[in-house]
């Protein structure tokens, strides 16, 4: 493949991304946002959002697949389990610890 001087293709024959150009940002327009920062807009846009929120919240719930009465008892129950052979784990260790510096104090 002959070379171009005029292409713009990189060594591995890509083309190369045309230089950057001194682009700046559109001026704000602040007079807009002076005019619509008044309390009124505010708390109307305020109940806007908050309604959009509940209303995506009960499809989101909706979605949901609840456990029958059945799995809540017996994950519930495992839970608990769980729970309380943590609690006497931690107390034996607790013990053991307290045991262990009282002699090393001594």
């Amino acid at each position: 493949m002959p070379e171009n001087s005029n292409s713009k293709q990189g060594k591995a024959g890509g083309h190369i991304a045309p230089e950057k150009e001194n682009l700046q940002p559109a001026p704000l327009k602040k007079d807009v946002y002076k005019k619509a920062d008044n309390s009124l807009f505010v708390l109307k846009r305020y109940f806007i959002v908050a309604r959009q929120f509940l209303f995506d919240a009960k499809v989101e719930l909706k979605k949901v697949t609840w456990p029958t009465k059945k799995e809540l008892i017996s994950t519930t129950a495992v839970i608990i389990v769980l729970v309380i052979l943590i609690a006497f784990f931690l107390g034996v260790v607790d013990l053991g610890l307290v045991k262990i510096i009282k002699n090393v104090i001594k």
